[in-house]
């Protein structure tokens, strides 16, 4: 699966992906070269020295907590625990968009609001799965491509955090047939603790879009599971055309400007002149609409 690094291995990956040498980063971390060269084979840092290594690589703040928790190693594992009955209820009561979510993103409960907007997306599918393997993801999230990378950066963090299992494995594999996936899977990327988002929700038959405010909780303790609960925060907007992101076009040269004869002013009126195809809605059998 290649999910989980060694922390020497993600050390390595990030100081290739900075286009430091192994003595540039040695200096700058204030190592030796040749106990650099022990750390990426495989020795076991100190806390000093992976505090001194992410500030020199300049990692954020998620990839600072994804190189502790390699260089110290998964947490005890320990029996997953579930929502309760009264949790359950509780969930059920929500007059707004509310879910449970394991560590490793399969929805364990979701409540009706939920089921209508993230629409099969339910109890006992993966969150990974949901988004590269069903169609109907790209059509709901308005930014699937930055829905779709930091979740794949979560889902490497917990892994860290838990360790690896057969489920993940299962998730990994059979998302991976996905060339997105793969893509993203590859770049190593890894992302902090969602806390809270705004996202961009679409109807899949009306193409109606909400924006979402979306908090996350999970109590201390044995928990390994999240509580999510969305608050629209405006009205459905009808939509008629897909949100197109256009290569921005170059400035135009100064010895061209306000020639229409000019490649840069062929490209501006060509520009001007594109026109998107309206999405067509998304038909589903027996789907339920969402409640304006």
């Amino acid at each position: 699966m290649n999910g989980v690094p060694t922390f020497g291995e993600f050390i390595r990956q990030r100081r290739t992906t900075a286009n430091l040498t192994r003595p540039q980063l040695a200096w700058l971390a204030n190592l030796s070269v040749p106990y650099l060269t022990k750390i990426e084979a495989g020795a076991n840092p100190s806390r000093r020295v992976t505090e001194s290594l992410s500030s020199a690589l300049q990692l954020n703040s998620a990839e600072h907590e994804y190189a502790l928790t390699l260089a110290e190693g998964p947490a005890p594992r320990i029996e997953a625990d579930h929502p309760s009955e009264s949790d359950l209820e509780y969930l059920q009561l929500l007059p707004k968009p509310a879910a449970f979510i394991s560590a490793t993103l399969d929805m364990l409960a979701v409540n009706e609001p939920h089921r209508a907007i993230f629409q099969q997306l339910d109890p006992g599918t993966n969150m990974l799965e949901w988004l590269f393997l069903n169609p109907l993801s790209r059509t709901v999230l308005v930014d699937w491509m930055g829905e779709a990378q930091n979740s794949v950066g979560l889902f490497r963090l917990q892994l860290a955090r838990r360790g690896e299992d057969d489920r993940a494995r299962e998730v990994v594999e059979n998302c991976l047939v996905n060339p997105d996936f793969a893509m993203i899977w590859r770049s190593d990327s890894v992302s902090g603790d969602p806390g809270s988002t705004t996202k961009l929700v679409r109807d899949p038959q009306t193409l109606a879009i909400r924006e979402m405010h979306v908090k996350f909780w999970q109590a201390p303790g044995l928990q390994s599971w999240w509580f999510t609960h969305c608050a629209i925060v405006d009205q459905p907007t009808a939509v008629t055309r897909p949100v197109v992101r256009e290569r921005p076009i170059s400035s135009t040269p100064l010895n061209t400007s306000g020639d229409p004869n000019s490649r840069a002013g062929q490209a501006s009126s060509t520009t001007a002149r594109r026109d998107p195809t309206p999405t067509q809605p998304l038909q589903l059998p027996n789907s339920k609409q969402l409640d304006g």
